[in-house]
């Protein structure tokens, strides 16, 4: 993956909870740069469909250490920092950028 320099850090969002997902669609649809894994396929895959490059989407298992470091690596390297997680509807910012 090429870095893409405009953008300095992102929300990686874990596609599990509906409101974690719903947040995760509303920052793709507006074209905020985002990083989105699940554990399964075809949760990140819409999310690769029509993908204008600033949106990352990994297949990780956020529960093992070993994969979610590796995943915050790789969306590093393309975008810069991952500033937060958002899991669960409490980890969603108040106010949405």
């Amino acid at each position: 993956m090429k870095k893409n320099k405009h953008i300095t850090s992102v929300p990686l969002v874990v596609l599990e909870h509906p409101a974690a997902i719903d947040h995760a669609y509303d920052l793709f649809r507006r074209d905020i740069p985002l990083a989105v894994v699940s554990s399964q396929y075809s949760a990140v895959l819409p999310f690769m469909l029509g993908n204008n490059g600033h949106t990352a989407a990994l297949v990780a298992d956020v529960d093992d250490p070993n994969q979610l470091a590796e995943a915050i690596v790789i969306i590093e390297r393309r975008f810069g920092r991952v500033d937060s997680v958002i899991r669960y509807a409490a980890d969603i910012p108040a106010v949405a950028v």
